[in-house]
């Protein structure tokens, strides 16, 4: 009776252990043709801020001067590109306390740190990725590239592409010998200070875009860490994910023209989410893929905006769709 009864608890427990994992593990694979990706981001008006997962394994296999960085949630315990550095968005983020909000970037001396500590210099190719959603590797994109760093680029389809691909994984986060990496060109030139959006409320001359969901945007939603619902007076809504096709990987040129063209035609721009991951996203999709010059992205973003308004009561922090008093 012992052994039977030992037999029939260990059924259920791999069942369990395998429905945890296939609920922790959650990226996609998704299969996509090569050279189609390939002509597709020849269009856009900085291709080469790009890559296909083809084109990466190439580099690894070659040996060449790259270091690869995976933002994937540790929660997912999805598996890492072989070879590839993770982080997740508090090891590029400013420290608890330095802000009385959260969600602001890390300062430069700390990304210098994250760089040196995977071995890279300013001639090395960088290449971001993330898994599913993929707006986390255009946040830590805009982050490098603020440095100076020449040659950043980012994967289409991120680990879901990868995956797709049956490219390797594992063995992540390898030995390296660290370097003492120094950012080549420090420049603010694509970021919105609160100051900023203050200045282009109601002002022709900007486009304000909320990157959040609908939801989000009209203030039924208030996502933790803001301080209250809404949205910055006069924004236009386009949800972020509107740029990616149904398998997570950029949209043409063409079609991002349609989505995104009216809207910020002779305009500057500033792109603003809950804490400026989404909306970096969608900054390098303007700059990148459209080729819009002035793209600012809020770093504070509605985290900030909403701790301007409710917490602190500042006026110039206006609000549309908030908390009716």
């Amino acid at each position: 009776m012992k052994v039977k009864l030992l037999s029939f608890g260990i059924i259920p427990l791999i069942a369990l252990s395998f429905f945890t994992y296939k609920n922790i593990v959650d990226v996609e694979p998704v299969l996509i043709n090569s050279q189609e990706q390939i002509n597709k981001i020849a269009e856009y008006a900085n291709p080469k801020a790009f890559i296909t997962p083809n084109e990466l394994n190439t580099l690894i296999s070659n040996n060449s001067n790259v270091t690869v960085i995976g933002v994937l949630n540790p929660i997912h315990m999805n598996p890492a590109i072989s070879g590839s550095f993770t982080v997740w968005r508090s090891d590029y983020s400013a420290d608890q306390g330095e802000y009385p909000f959260e969600g602001m970037r890390a300062d430069q001396k700390s990304m210098e740190d994250v760089l040196s500590n995977f071995g890279a210099t300013p001639e090395t190719t960088i290449v971001v990725y993330a898994a599913n959603n993929h707006h986390d590797a255009g946040r830590l994109y805009w982050q490098i590239k603020m440095l100076g760093h020449k040659d950043v680029r980012f994967l289409d389809g991120g680990l879901n592409a990868w995956v797709g691909a049956n490219l390797p994984t594992g063995n992540e986060n390898p030995k390296v010998r660290p370097t003492q990496y120094r950012a080549p060109k420090v420049s603010e030139n694509e970021t919105a200070t609160y100051e900023m959006v203050v200045n282009a409320i109601n002002n022709p001359e900007w486009v304000i875009i909320d990157t959040r969901s609908k939801d989000e945007h009209t203030g039924t939603v208030t996502v933790s860490g803001a301080y209250g619902p809404g949205t910055i007076t006069s924004s236009q809504f386009i949800n972020w994910s509107d740029a990616l096709n149904e398998d997570t990987t950029l949209k043409s040129s063409d079609e991002l023209q349609k989505i995104y063209g009216d809207m910020i035609k002779g305009k500057k721009v500033i792109a603003y989410c809950q804490s400026g991951v989404r909306s970096a996203h969608t900054t390098m999709v303007l700059k990148e893929i459209l080729g819009a010059q002035d793209v600012f992205n809020y770093d504070g973003s509605w985290i900030e905006w909403s701790h301007a308004h409710y917490e602190e009561g500042k006026h110039q922090a206006s609000v549309v769709n908030g908390q009716k008093s």
